[in-house]
């Protein structure tokens, strides 16, 4: 949306968390846009501070002048806006300009950041100016980008954004900087309404979608319009397909391709390979494989989900694009993807009565 806006010519003004204390919806380094006509693009918070934001944001938009606000929740849940806010923490954001009419420079900082971020292949630390010293010659909102690893000691081995201070020169700095990690990459080896509607979600889920197939009309920009390529390949060639690093879903429902495509991609290289049928089909592929070749070693079995994606009762496509998307989330952070009730348990019902029952006796 933001590179929308440079080709339209319409300014927004950019909101972006810098920093948090305790608990909060969402960490550092989330954006939001404000948009002129009073749209909002994106979250910052479970919509607490939205409203509140969006007048900062018509400052800056008439002054053009960053701020930093400042929200504590930590005062009681009902004691500020109204009717509690869902976090028990503080959060500080940035707020700038980006106006590429009126200040075409500093516009264009701001979408080559992005335009990198979209293009990365390789993990960086992108910096920016939040505060200076001297604003004339390092002026809020300055941009670049440092190898990654430059600000571990500072922001720690488990935050990927934060604060930092700093010093250029005789120039005093506080930075944010941020890890940025190469969008997770997905290859769909099908061309049906389900690798459509998997292509669309992985694409909002900002993945970088390749459709693999070969030759047909079912192939084309047209029916896979959010795809970032579409790669042809002679029939059963999936040897070609570049696989390191990448997760990959077989979902052509056709027991010759699925064969093949597990038996080409799965490799030491690739991330996860996911295969959509039952675990009769699986079973199948696995003894003609093993017929063919020998039993497949456990670690490259260990690598291979079928059926795949989550148990949540998936019966439409959509539902079972979900799945797949939440498995291979899931994967990806390195969780179970089990409820998150269950990683410290919920409250007995008794509990809950007793917490009622000593509130209604406060009030008597």
């Amino acid at each position: 949306m933001l590179l929308r806006c440079q080709k339209d010519a319409v300014p927004c003004v950019i909101a972006t968390i810098i920093e948090v204390e305790g608990s909060a919806y969402r960490r550092e380094g989330t954006r939001c846009l404000f948009m002129p006509d009073g749209q909002v693009i994106g979250i910052v918070s479970g919509g607490c501070i939205e409203e509140d934001l969006r007048m900062h944001a018509d400052e800056v938009l008439k002054s053009g002048e960053p701020r930093r606000v400042r929200y504590d929740f930590r005062t009681g849940e009902d004691e500020e806006w109204g009717t509690g806010v869902g976090c028990n923490g503080a959060i500080a954001l940035w707020l700038e300009l980006f106006d590429p009419v009126g200040k075409p420079e500093e516009a264009e900082w701001i979408a080559g950041d992005m335009r990198n971020r979209l293009k990365a292949t390789a993990p960086y630390e992108a910096a920016t100016v939040i505060a200076t010293s001297d604003a004339a010659r390092m002026p809020p909102g300055t941009r670049w980008v440092r190898k990654a690893g430059a600000y571990d000691g500072r922001l720690g081995t488990d935050r990927k954004a934060g604060i930092v201070p700093d010093t250029i020169g005789d120039i005093q700095v506080e930075l944010l900087v941020e890890r940025i990690s190469p969008r997770p990459e997905l290859i769909i080896v099908g061309v049906g309404e389900d690798a459509r509607l998997l292509c669309r979600l992985a694409r909002m889920l900002q993945w970088r979608v390749t459709i693999l197939y070969h030759k047909t009309e079912k192939a084309s920009p047209e029916r896979f319009p959010e795809a970032d390529e579409i790669r042809l390949i002679p029939r059963l060639a999936f040897e070609q397909a570049d696989v390191a690093g990448k997760y990959a879903v077989i979902m052509t429902h056709q027991l010759e391709l699925d064969r093949e495509a597990v038996r080409k991609m799965l490799s030491d290289e690739i991330a996860y390979l996911g295969l959509v049928g039952s675990r009769s089909r699986l079973e199948r592929i696995l003894q003609d494989l093993t017929a063919a070749q020998g039993p497949l070693e456990p670690h490259l079995l260990e690598k291979l989900y079928s059926p795949v994606g989550l148990d949540i009762g998936a019966e439409t496509p959509q539902e079972i694009a979900l799945s797949i998307m939440a498995e291979m989330t899931a994967h990806r952070r390195g969780r179970s993807g089990a409820p998150l009730r269950n990683r410290k348990g919920i409250p007995s019902a008794s509990g809950f009565a007793r917490a009622s029952a000593l509130k209604e006796e406060s009030h008597v």
